[in-house]
């Protein structure tokens, strides 16, 4: 089996157990979201950490089992409610976490108060190069917090345009009739995405250096056709 292969094959799995357990909007919405699973294990190679907004327009919509499977699947988990801004700036490293912020409207939303740094890491963290400076009292200087790394987050309503314009946003919605996903239990479940989250890693880190020199293809532009152009009809 070819890598090439290997890879779809991981895809194709991926894309099985997302839609196994959620419902997503479009068929879409579940591509969008594999390939933002599968990112986040070569994150590495990137310059810039799209987030994932998973937003309902009220509860039971889907947006917290959505992010159960993202956590089982992506590189290095990091799940967070209420979590301190310093224990989550520590947790960034040269190698990321994948940040997963569970109802992200408590940071962003009208009942947000005191998440002033919270906000900022989100927003900053999307790019490199873009690290938090903290004023060090006890040796008197300056220490510099990388703040890069992939993030999801899940809530009711829109988040800010500083976020959502830089995201992968899933509009979830309730269950039409005869949609059906399995119910997901995490003692139970979890240990197999984690293992296909490891089939991952180990398929995209050994491209890493490839992944890095990458350019995305640029689209066509439709123009008249041209004579003796192989794309004329």
């Amino acid at each position: 089996m070819t890598t090439e292969t290997a890879g779809a094959a991981l895809l194709d799995a991926l894309h099985a157990a997302l839609t196994r357990y959620v419902v997503l909007p479009t068929p879409e919405a579940a591509d969008a979201v594999v390939l933002w699973i599968a990112a986040s294990h070569a994150q590495p190679a990137w310059a810039h950490a799209p987030r994932l907004v998973i937003r309902g327009p009220e509860k039971r919509c889907g947006k917290s089992r959505l992010l159960d499977v993202v956590e089982a699947t992506c590189h290095d988990p990091f799940i967070t409610v209420n979590s301190s801004p310093a224990a989550v700036y520590r947790s960034i490293s040269d190698d990321p976490p994948t940040m997963l912020v569970d109802e992200a409207d408590t940071i962003f939303g009208p009942k947000a108060e005191g998440n002033e740094d919270l906000r900022g890491l989100l927003n900053a963290g999307h790019q490199r190069n873009r690290p938090a400076k903290r004023y060090d009292a006890a040796t008197n200087t300056v220490e510099s917090i990388p703040t890069f790394a992939m993030a999801a987050l899940a809530g009711i309503g829109a988040m800010p345009d500083t976020i959502e314009d830089r995201a992968v946003v899933i509009r979830m919605r309730r269950r039409a009739p005869g949609e059906q996903a399995a119910p997901y239990r995490h003692r139970r479940d979890r240990p197999a995405l984690r293992r296909l989250a490891e089939h991952l890693a180990r398929w995209l880190r050994n491209d890493l250096h490839i992944l890095e020199n990458a350019e995305p293809a640029m689209p066509v532009e439709d123009g008249p056709p041209t004579p003796g152009n192989p794309s004329s009809p």
